[in-house]
């Protein structure tokens, strides 16, 4: 009888302290969103739409103009810093953060495509950035961009895909991979964000981005971290939503795939694990991505050999090219080709 007394004064005890762990963590991380949202101010405009701010970072003079579209990635528009400069000088260019990300609020209705092609267009509009729209969307980002032009058909004039999502990419990969390539719990992940366990160790922003940009980025994880969690949740839609889309004509199209397989990996895997996943890809990423060239009768397939699936960082100058070809091509009613200039 008294050995159960005092494990109940025990697990009270632990319970308590784990509350008050809790407690502190989630005070401690509101109270350092505050302090980031004054250290790092958005280096775009905040643009209300339906009563929610939302980042968008826009220079350049121009048209069309060049919409740039993130994947699942904590850094949001903050990703294409190593391409957008030089796209400025082309045409205009806007990059932005999907809802809870970066600097854009949180939104309440579900984050699948048709619902982020309807915030994307509505932020376009609300801050003055008129059709027509070429679109450019990495990884996840190029099942986005077809469900925007799949609802604003005559607002699109072309497309780069810079190392897209394919729909069936996950009915075409075996299952086992599938199963070690599988993102986090949503729950796991808005719960690590919410108590400050992000804070504790987060990871380095690659290091070939400006060091603010990098800053701007890790200071942001955790309330990112509950826009990717709600991304997750409704992939399953955005793949499924995405294969009813196109083909898109004769708009001009860039397809860019990456060369190699990634060094590093965002998860732990063993040997066996990455030679399976490697040879796995080798032999269907590269078909996937042949099969976005049927989009389009007008399109231009290129490898970019020494560039891994996160092509904004490793070859921008590829992504500069694209969208510079693009352009000509809608310009001019031209072919689109690659073009020394």
């Amino acid at each position: 009888m008294l050995v159960l007394k005092w494990m109940k004064r025990l697990a009270l005890v632990a319970a308590t302290i784990l509350f008050l762990a809790l407690l502190t963590g989630f005070v401690y991380e509101q109270w350092s969103r505050q302090n980031v949202a004054q250290t790092f101010p958005p280096p775009g405009e905040l643009v209300e739409v339906d009563g929610k701010l939302s980042h968008l970072h826009c220079s350049g003079e121009g048209s069309p103009t060049v919409v740039l579209e993130a994947g699942i990635n904590e850094g949001g528009s903050q990703v294409w810093e190593m391409a957008r400069p030089a796209i400025a000088p082309l045409s205009r260019v806007c990059a932005y953060d999907q809802a809870g990300i970066m600097w854009s609020e949180h939104r309440d209705r579900p984050r699948d495509a048709d619902h982020i092609a309807e915030d994307l267009h509505a932020l376009l509009a609300a801050a003055g950035e008129s059709p027509p729209y070429v679109m450019v969307g990495h990884s996840l980002g190029g099942l986005l961009i077809r469900v925007f032009a799949d609802h604003f058909s005559d607002e699109v004039v072309g497309f780069v895909f810079v190392d897209s999502s394919h729909p069936e990419q996950n009915k075409r990969f075996p299952a086992d991979v599938l199963d070690v390539m599988a993102f986090p719990s949503p729950l796991l992940l808005r719960a690590i964000s919410a108590f400050g366990v992000l804070r504790l160790e987060s990871s380095a922003s690659p290091s070939v981005l400006p060091q603010e940009v990098g800053k701007a980025i890790r200071s942001h994880l955790p309330q990112s971290m509950t826009g990717i969690a709600d991304v997750i949740e409704t992939i399953d839609n955005i793949f499924t939503q995405a294969q009813y889309t196109g083909p898109f004509g004769d708009l001009p199209i860039v397809v860019l795939t990456a060369g190699h397989f990634p060094e590093q990996l965002p998860y732990q895997m063993d040997a066996a694990q990455t030679a399976r996943l490697q040879d796995v890809w080798s032999d269907t990423w590269p078909r996937l991505q042949a099969e976005l060239t049927a989009l389009s009768t007008n399109t231009d397939w290129r490898v970019i050999e020494k560039a891994s699936h996160n092509i904004p960082l490793d070859a921008p100058e590829a992504i500069t090219a694209a969208v510079r070809d693009v352009i000509v091509a809608q310009r001019e009613d031209t072919p689109v080709r690659y073009a020394e200039r």
